[in-house]
């Protein structure tokens, strides 16, 4: 999928984002998902081992708050608030994988963003000692290496897309409860999409946000291209007159 609030790649451990491809010991499948009523409040990711030695992995969730927005940032919550993920520990052998279950523990009212961290850390020292006499070589040590973080976003049962633009032209809101990615806004002079002068978008509009866009002082219809996280099939919308 073409969107989402922020790359889903985490940051790396006190590194840049542009470390070397070397360091990345495992890897993380899905890195965007969904969970709704379709899936049963339930989703899963792959974790991959990329490396030779046993690798330790904790996980945790943060909220995303405001996402898509300048202001976006995170909130950790509880391993019983929002999101559960099982297991919340996990043990990669050389060359595995694993799998992780999301659950959704409520339904949102509103389309709702979690990002899931998985975070290599130190073996735990009786882990060393077992491993160590059966000569399985362990990742005791983090030295570099990257977090993963995926983009989990949560549906509500009951969707209502809504989106209206503001009198003057220069504004998309989003007055529904579903997240709407907005691909392209296309500026019509007939009724057919034909004719339209479209304008690349490729943003997200979460519930209650608003968008900036170029449609003052033009004639004609204002036209949504669109997908959402239940149906990434691109769709049309006209919006005015």
């Amino acid at each position: 999928m073409r969107l989402s609030t922020k790359s889903a790649l985490a940051v790396a451990l006190g590194l840049a984002i542009a470390a070397p491809a070397s360091v990345a010991n495992m890897v993380v499948y899905p890195m965007t998902t969904k969970i709704g009523n379709e899936q049963d409040g339930v989703t899963q990711i792959q974790i991959f081992s990329k490396t030779d030695k046993v690798q330790y992995v904790k996980t945790r969730v943060a909220k995303i708050v405001n996402p898509a927005l300048p202001d976006e940032h995170e909130v950790d919550v509880s391993a019983d608030a929002g999101l559960i993920v099982s297991p919340q520990r996990l043990v990669l052998t050389p060359g595995s994988n694993r799998t992780v279950r999301i659950i959704s523990d409520s339904v949102p009212t509103e389309e709702t963003a979690y990002r899931v961290y998985f975070e290599p850390v130190n073996a735990p020292a009786d882990a060393i000692e077992v491993e160590a006499a059966e000569g399985t070589a362990v990742n005791s040590q983090i030295g570099v290496s990257l977090i993963w973080g995926a983009l989990v976003r949560v549906l509500p049962d009951n969707r209502n897309l809504q989106a209206t633009l503001s009198a003057d032209g220069r504004k998309l809101h989003n007055g529904g409860n579903v997240r709407i990615g907005v691909l392209d806004v296309g500026h019509c002079t007939s009724g057919s999409e034909s004719d339209c002068k479209w304008t690349e978008v490729q943003k997200s509009v979460y519930p209650g946000q608003s968008l900036s866009i170029d449609s003052a002082n033009r004639t004609g219809s204002v036209v949504l291209r669109y997908q959402t996280t239940a149906d990434p099939a691109p769709k049309t919308m006209k919006l005015a007159p």
